[in-house]
């Protein structure tokens, strides 16, 4: 028998299994944030009492949706489970109103998700490497977020994003290390980087330009072991995004597609992302 239900804390150990199955980068962190985010949004289909797919359902105000967390165990592939979960968690997002959803594709699931009626909006790449870093003209002038920061902070990235999303960039602050550069009261970028499986994950990088990212992303990288892997994901539409994650020594790993159900018109400023949240987070 197929069940998709919610999510529950004490079903995390199986959707790690699945990431591992599939060589993802997410930890118990991962699917304790979603949970927390959205309660009521994150799937799992059971067949006869083993968790053998996953999907989550986010969503940043009334503006944006996103999906992510496509899971499906290798020995129940082929069967429309994965069809199914998209369908919950696009009725999920429905339900509350969402005008915007969005996911990031591969090409194996790019074709799936056109039948659902997703288009697509522009590509994203993934960057992965050993980081080394680069001389600065001077000392980088980022700083750990303050409390008194996060209004700047929210406004900052939701010009980036296009909806709000504090309470996703609180979690990620506390999971692991946040900075931002000011200008005098003027906040001019953000940054964050987070603990993964297989490599750290840098990311929101919001910045009005250029300097300012590389400022935020040396302060970032200042703790970061120099043998340890960074994954950077990046929307090349920004030609700044691209150059600044090849200046450290990165490579594209993967390409994918932004893809978007229902109004296209929540896109952000492109400019201002030097680094996307992750694949599965937008």
């Amino acid at each position: 028998m197929t069940s998709i239900r919610t999510m529950r804390p004490d079903d995390i150990d199986a959707g790690l299994e699945l990431c591992r199955l599939a060589g993802w980068n997410q930890k118990a962190e991962d699917w304790r944030r979603m949970l927390a985010l959205a309660p009521d949004g994150v799937f799992v289909d059971e067949q006869d009492g083993r968790v053998v797919a996953t999907g989550s359902a986010i969503h940043y105000d009334t503006r944006i949706g996103w999906i992510g967390m496509v899971l499906v165990h290798p020995e129940y592939r082929r069967r429309g489970i994965a069809s199914a979960i998209m369908n919950r968690c696009i009725d999920a997002l429905r339900d509350r109103g969402i005008q915007s959803i969005k996911l990031d594709a591969t090409d194996q699931g790019r074709p799936v998700y056109a039948k659902l009626g997703f288009r697509d909006e522009r590509p994203i790449v993934r960057y992965v490497g050993a980081p080394h870093r680069r001389a600065l003209a001077s000392p980088s002038a980022a700083r750990p977020v303050a409390d008194a920061d996060w209004p700047q902070i929210a406004r900052l990235d939701e010009q980036a994003f296009g909806a709000d999303r504090i309470a996703l960039l609180k979690h990620l602050a506390a999971e692991g290390s946040a900075v931002v550069l000011s200008e005098g009261d003027r906040l001019r970028a953000c940054g964050f980087v987070r603990p993964g499986h297989n490599a750290a994950q840098l990311g929101p990088l919001v910045a009005e330009d250029e300097a300012s990212a590389r400022a935020v992303a040396e302060a970032l990288l200042a703790a970061h072991a120099p043998e340890q892997q960074l994954y950077w994901d990046v929307l090349p539409d920004n030609a700044h995004a691209d150059r600044l994650a090849e200046s450290y020594g990165l490579t594209v790993a993967r390409r994918l597609t932004r893809m978007v159900l229902g109004d296209v018109n929540h896109c952000g400023r492109i400019e201002l992302v030097h680094a996307v949240a992750g694949f599965e987070l937008g």
